[in-house]
């Protein structure tokens, strides 16, 4: 008996499905990360607050001198 020409294309679909994560461990070592890199962020603004701004405000005058 000759196969339907639609069962090839369903079996086609049903093996695009497949979806390839990483382990837990990767996801929760990258969130700790961004996380520890944020707090870092947040750490700096809060102690060195406005010299901070001071010294973004001097390395872009010597970046851009126009």
């Amino acid at each position: 008996m000759p196969q339907s020409s639609a069962e090839p294309l369903q079996r086609q679909a049903d093996d695009t499905g497949d979806v390839i994560r990483a382990p837990r461990g990767v996801g929760v070592a990258l969130l700790l990360f961004v996380g520890l890199i944020a707090l870092g962020g947040f750490y700096l603004l809060i102690v060195r607050g406005d010299a901070l701004f001071l010294d973004l405000a001097a390395l872009s005058g010597l970046l851009f001198c126009f």
